[in-house]
């Protein structure tokens, strides 16, 4: 008996416990504050995933750069990469055969390319030039040695 009088007392035994819910009031300032760090964080985000997106269209351009440099070589023929607005073409000089096309529009969209041309012979050397990617973020340079050595800058 004395026992059972001691947890009465101080309620202290699991069945007196008593849960706190939260309270609408509660509820409603921490939605708020959770749309408040959403509205400040989209503008950021955006900024990024186009920092990414210049970064990944000036790489991929590099590829196919470095990619018709190969062709030229294996081949023993010339190679031509036009680039447009947001596209370009990897074409075979001798009968003007498009090997590959490709646009930014879907995958990059907002990034932009020089118009320009640019030839790789068959000992894979070039004329050496720059292809610039830009977008309202910012710019990337491919650059083409006339060694044929492509990089980013």
């Amino acid at each position: 008996m004395i026992e059972i009088r001691q947890i009465k007392e101080t309620g202290s035994y699991r069945g007196r416990r008593h849960c706190q819910g939260v309270t609408l009031t509660e509820m409603i300032i921490g939605i708020a504050l959770i749309g408040i760090l959403t509205i400040l964080a989209v503008p950021n985000i955006e900024r990024f995933s186009s920092g990414y997106k210049l970064r990944g269209a000036a790489r991929e351009v590099a590829t196919n750069l470095q990619h018709a440099r190969m062709l030229a070589i294996k081949e023993n023929r010339s190679y031509r990469v036009t680039f447009s607005a947001n596209s370009y073409q990897v074409v075979r000089v001798s009968d003007n055969n498009v090997v590959k096309n490709r646009s930014f529009g879907s995958d990059y969209p907002g990034v932009n390319l020089t118009n320009i041309s640019i030839t790789f012979f068959s000992r894979g050397n070039a004329g050496g030039n720059t292809v610039i990617v830009y977008n309202p973020q910012g710019t990337k340079s491919v650059i083409v040695a006339p060694t044929g050595r492509v990089r980013v800058q």
